[in-house]
């Protein structure tokens, strides 16, 4: 592929990659802010269960944006 093929692809990717900086990134930066709020009441009510699907919840945010661009 030539550099000038690859400028053009790269440009069509662009609004793609735009929107998910703008709306993905965002999104699960709140998600995971939520998650932060829940560990931290679960630990202090001392409610272990919720603490522990809380914590699985969380992994899975982060786990999805490791795997899925």
């Amino acid at each position: 592929m030539s550099k000038d093929e690859e400028k053009v692809n790269l440009r069509r990717l662009e609004p793609a990659i735009q929107k998910f900086i703008k709306v993905a990134i965002p999104t699960d930066l709140e998600r995971l802010r939520k998650h932060q709020i829940n560990i931290e009441k679960y630990q202090r009510c001392r409610l272990w269960d919720k603490l522990h699907e809380e914590h699985i919840n969380a992994g899975r945010t982060v786990q999805v944006r490791r795997w899925r661009p």
